[in-house]
């Protein structure tokens, strides 16, 4: 059974506002709304889908800034 990500429970909508590429087997999102963001990592190759804490979208947006630098995972 696959986990339903948090974000179709806090909110009916959730906009991608940046993401990267979808020829990797892992893929990141920057996510928003309602106000806030988080970041969503999705595993293809595992079917997993994870999400960060809500937070600030100015937060969310430095976390996806630092997984794209390979600052943080």
């Amino acid at each position: 059974m696959r986990a339903t990500p948090n974000s179709l429970m806090k909110a009916a909508r959730v906009r991608v506002v940046s993401w990267t590429c979808g020829c990797r087997p892992i893929t990141y999102e920057l996510c928003a709304a309602a106000g806030q963001g988080f970041v969503r990592r999705t595993d293809r190759d595992k079917g997993n889908v994870h999400e960060t804490a809500w937070t600030l979208i100015s937060t969310a947006r430095r976390t996806f800034e630092q997984i794209l630098r390979g600052e943080s995972r």
